[in-house]
């Protein structure tokens, strides 16, 4: 909720306004509130809004119906700043917090972090966020290397990955060779124990190179 009363009344004080977020099995937010306006207090801010919402910190910010309408919010320029307890409130993965930064900055919007004493306006804060976006790439990178080496280990074991199984790389080569025999679809699945989706998909995808 957003007192635009308030936020009219100063021009000379920074506009923030407060972003909590608390799991259903995490402490009371007023640990975060005590936190947030003691720091508010010090900086001699003008808090002219809060945002509060109880959810899994496991749920992406695109599930977060307080912090859609904080990042809607921000567009008007009804704020000059954010101030969280710490950087887990912002997203369930650094990529998530970094995207909300970053949504945040474009409109002129910066983000003051209480525990771990950032903020984005100093060029401390811009470096911060420098680092972050190269570890949220490293993340990326990171979990699409991993799952890139499952299916390959899962496909060599002909095992399944999500509902379908994976095939090997020779017995899709196999499957090539095959048809451009003349072998009929049905043989090949019968004879090579694939499905017949799996034939279909290997000769729709066949003349690209394979990247898993």
């Amino acid at each position: 909720t957003l007192d635009r009363s308030s936020a009219a009344s100063d021009v000379y004080k920074r506009q923030v306004v407060k972003y909590q977020r608390i799991s259903t099995h995490s402490q009371d937010i007023e640990n975060q509130t005590d936190s947030i306006d003691t720091q508010i207090d010090r900086l001699g801010w003008d808090c002219v809004g809060e945002y509060k919402e109880i959810m899994s910190g496991t749920k992406s910010r695109d599930t977060r119906p307080q912090l859609r309408q904080l990042l809607k919010d921000s567009k008007s320029r009804l704020f000059d700043f954010v101030i969280v307890y710490d950087l887990s409130r912002l997203g369930r993965s650094t990529v998530d917090v970094i995207n909300t930064i970053h949504e945040l900055e474009e409109v002129g919007v910066h983000i003051f972090v209480v525990k771990e004493s950032i903020d984005t306006s100093t060029s401390q804060g811009k470096i911060f966020s420098q680092f972050i976006t190269i570890f949220s790439s490293m993340e990326r990178d990171m979990i699409v290397s991993r799952q890139k080496e499952s299916i390959k280990r899962i496909r060599e074991k002909g095992g399944k990955w999500g509902k379908g199984n994976l095939i090997s790389h020779e017995k899709r080569d196999e499957i090539v060779s095959l048809v451009s025999q003349g072998v009929s679809y049905r043989t090949i699945s019968k004879d090579l124990n694939v499905s017949l989706g799996s034939v279909s998909y290997t000769l729709k995808t066949h003349s690209m190179s394979p990247s898993l």
